[in-house]
């Protein structure tokens, strides 16, 4: 039995013996009620206590788990930057960089702003990796055709979006004040979506 476990028994024990002394000896009930209420009291508090320890390691495997998918889709942004050679797209992408990590280092210093972390974490990230892994694929060929070229110049300016969605982002979790950050995030992914590169669509 680990120190968690004894900790919800005593805790129960403690409840269940001051339901006896209640019954017993205040309310004068007898002594077979007031057992009874007292097990009935353990045994409710040791589900309630067990319930609530649960919830508790639910919570924080659940951040343990969305900082760790947030930090290898960061990682991968940084893989993909270190392939660009355009110095104002690399500029760009410093940028985002920069934003991305201190978003999610307010995550884990305030593990309370993960609520309203979600959609950055579980959409835009993907999207932006999807976008860049497809703006390296795509300038690697060095092909001069002004339809690629007109592509590639799209996905250039998409990164000023993709950069005040996530300042936005960033300011609605360092700040108490009301920001306009769904605007933002709408705006973002109609971008997103108009060029197909949302998140749940094929790859090309």
């Amino acid at each position: 039995m680990n120190k968690k476990t004894t900790s919800d028994g005593l805790l129960s024990g403690v409840l269940g013996a001051a339901v006896f002394a209640v019954f017993y000896l205040l309310m004068d009930i007898g002594l077979v009620f007031s057992l009874v209420f007292a097990v009935v009291a353990f045994v409710g508090g040791l589900f309630l206590f067990q319930r609530r320890r649960a919830e508790v390691i639910e919570k924080e495997n659940d951040l343990r788990s969305s900082l760790d998918a947030g930090d290898k889709k960061h990682s991968e942004i940084r893989a993909l930057q270190r392939k660009i050679r355009k110095p104002t797209v690399l500029s760009k992408l410093k940028e985002i960089d920069d934003v991305v990590e201190r978003i999610l280092v307010g995550i884990k210093k305030d593990p309370s702003k993960l609520r309203n972390a979600r959609q950055f974490l579980d959409y835009f990230l993907d999207a932006t990796i999807k976008i860049l892994s497809k703006y390296v694929d795509i300038s690697s060929q060095n092909v001069k055709d002004p339809g690629i070229q007109a592509s590639l110049a799209r996905v250039e300016g998409m990164l000023g979006t993709i950069k005040d969605a996530f300042d936005a982002q960033l300011a609605k979790l360092l700040s108490n004040d009301v920001m306009d950050l769904d605007s933002a995030l709408q705006t973002l992914k109609q971008a997103i979506e108009m060029e197909g590169l949302g998140k749940g669509e094929e790859d090309e």
